[in-house]
């Protein structure tokens, strides 16, 4: 390998490592508290449009990970009761991900009915 090869691997690995950081960042931030009307905080809001939304794809893709696959495995250890791993959430931040979920879902649902409603003109 060649210097230039192993320069080119670790700009690799720097990139590699950002868009690792981003993900975490954002999986944080979806576990933001609610606000005190019991919504999404604005935060947690970017978060899940982000983890949730079809942009993820492409970073992920840059990991060799399926955004489904993460999708999915995010959300399904997020509803596991406890802690059984030192690397997972805590508790609590599991059912702050649960309720910003629970409501992003809802909106989510809301807007596909909205965008889908069709309303005829009264001759």
């Amino acid at each position: 390998m060649t210097h230039l090869d192993c320069a080119m691997q670790d700009d690799i690995s720097g990139y590699r490592a950002l868009i690792s950081a981003v993900i975490n960042r954002a999986v944080y931030d979806a576990c933001a508290l609610p606000t005190k009307n019991k919504e999404m905080s604005a935060i947690a809001k970017n978060a899940f449009e982000f983890l949730m939304g079809d942009s993820v794809s492409a970073y992920l893709d840059l990991l060799d990970i399926d955004h489904i696959f993460f999708q999915k495995n995010l959300v399904n250890n997020m509803f596991k009761d406890g802690k059984t791993k030192e690397h997972e959430f805590h508790t609590a931040k599991k059912r702050a991900f649960r309720f910003n979920y629970k409501i992003w879902h809802q909106k989510q649902a809301e807007k596909l009915i909205k965008n889908a409603t069709y309303y005829p003109k009264n001759d």
